[in-house]
């Protein structure tokens, strides 16, 4: 069941990373989607932060370099973005290794552009634009990555899991 939240501003987009970077076990994939400036790179400072990422105000969206590595925290923090590689014939060799580590954490922007590509156990986070700063976050955990998430994340709960 989808775990759906609500983020009235950017300080709590960040936090609600912040919350899932404190809780994401090593070798999780997370697939991030929403429109552009929905606020996905303001979500992925924010994981960074709770993996101790001291340099988490300075990261930013790999969008021309395609994937940026963070290794100041409990674990190494991949960060992907695939927005110009819907007409790339195949994902470079090192972004498919961070993508399948069960030892970092790989969070990858624009991730439905190549769903094919994604391993096994994954989050996928979609992030809807509601108003200004008002962000709707629906979090998807079919395989139990993360079994605390729903826990910690309570107080940005927009509506209750289905039963």
């Amino acid at each position: 069941m989808p775990l759906v939240l609500s983020s009235p501003s950017q300080q709590a987009t960040i936090q609600i990373g912040r919350i899932l970077g404190t809780c994401l076990p090593r070798g999780t994939f997370v697939a991030l989607d929403g429109i552009l400036g929905a606020g996905k790179t303001h979500l992925v400072k924010g994981i960074a932060c709770g993996l101790d990422e001291g340099g988490w105000a300075g990261l930013r969206s790999p969008t021309f370099t395609l994937m940026l590595s963070y290794h100041g925290g409990r674990c190494v923090l991949h960060h992907v973005d695939f927005y110009r590689l819907n007409e790339a014939p195949e994902l470079p060799g090192e972004i498919l290794e961070a993508m399948n580590s069960d030892r970092d954490i790989t969070v990858v922007e624009w991730a439905g552009i190549w769903r094919e590509v994604w391993p096994d156990r994954y989050i996928h986070i979609q992030i809807d634009v509601e108003d200004d700063d008002k962000r709707r976050i629906t979090i998807e955990d079919p395989q139990g990555v993360c079994p605390d998430m729903a826990k910690a994340l309570e107080e940005f709960v927009a509506q209750p899991a289905e039963a």
